[in-house]
């Protein structure tokens, strides 16, 4: 029963993959201020441990905070350095929050848009886990870092522009940062999901059972839609419901995963005849801060994260 979690950070089309790429960018400082306009308490924050591997499980409580002031994340109010410790810092909530949501800890942690091969972000290593990999077609928005407790149990399939496949256990994931410039279109979108299957099927390794990540699709059925067309069978959202509660949330939903939380770009699709769905759970973008010594949190990314527990 792999347990898969997926977040996309926000970076630029920088060649220089470092972390001046995904530092305050436009849609990150959108994401805050769209959550910080309301000031009510809805951030779960789970105690961590620097000390402990990050998937070890820190028991306590936890902690109900407000979202930081507009114009917390504004473009140069942090230093490169700073960032990095948010990102750090969300890397250990996601385990944490992970373990509480699906009853096991991650077995595979992956993000796009960040190049984990880029030894800026080498201390992601003890926060999200071994590095089993990284790829990326020459920009840091193309990039993809995979991490894992123990890198022995996967295998990497393949990447190409916007995607790349794992093999853990006996499950096919791939996860994507569909191109904007073919992810509405129907032709292109299924040709893009076409050749990835193909390249699975020809390495002998079996079709698609998971899709995972920031899809850009049009409506919240379209990347089922095009897959089942691409494989020649059923693909369905694990998350088939229209409202969206995060497991760090309390008291507040959301509409999509995008910046204004009104598109559902972020979604795990599966492959209906290979695997089930035992549970599926969303993250917020946002990750703790402190404020002249008070905790609060803040938006790192516009994107949502997302666990899956799959069986095959």
């Amino acid at each position: 029963m792999p347990i898969f979690a997926y977040q996309s950070i926000n970076s630029n089309a920088s060649a220089n993959c470092g972390i001046g790429a995904s530092n305050c960018q436009n849609f990150t400082r959108a994401t805050h201020n769209h959550q910080a306009s309301n000031q009510d308490r809805w951030h779960l924050v789970m105690p961590t441990a620097n000390s402990e591997k990050p998937h070890i499980p820190i028991h306590g409580p936890a902690q109900l905070v407000a979202q930081a002031p507009l114009g917390f994340m504004g473009k140069n109010r942090h230093t490169n350095a700073q960032f990095l410790s948010m990102v750090e810092g969300k890397a250990r909530q996601t385990h944490q929050h992970l373990y509480r949501a699906l009853g096991q800890t991650c077995d595979l942690l992956v993000y796009g848009e960040m190049n984990g091969n880029n030894s800026e972000w080498s201390s992601m290593q003890q926060h999200a886990g071994n590095l089993l990999g990284a790829s990326s077609t020459g920009k840091a928005c193309n990039s993809f870092s995979v991490h894992a407790a123990n890198t022995a149990q996967h295998k990497m399939l393949g990447s190409g522009m916007g995607w790349i496949a794992i093999k853990t256990g006996n499950v096919n994931a791939v996860f994507v940062h569909v191109p904007n410039s073919i992810a509405k279109k129907q032709g292109e979108a299924t040709n893009f999901y076409r050749s990835i299957n193909n390249h699975l099927i020809q390495g002998g390794h079996g079709p698609i059972d998971l899709v995972m990540g920031d899809t850009n699709q049009g409506t919240n059925s379209f990347t089922a839609s095009i897959l089942s067309k691409a494989t020649d069978t059923t693909f369905s959202d694990a998350h088939s419901g229209t409202s969206i509660q995060p497991s760090d949330s309390y008291g507040r939903s959301f509409s999509g995963t995008n910046s204004t939380a009104t598109k559902k770009y972020d979604v795990a699709v599966y492959n209906t005849k290979t695997v089930k769905v035992a549970k599926v759970d969303y993250l917020s973008q946002s990750t703790p801060v402190s404020i002249n010594g008070a905790n609060m949190s803040a938006a790192i990314t516009d994107h949502m994260g997302i666990f899956i527990n799959v069986t095959k």
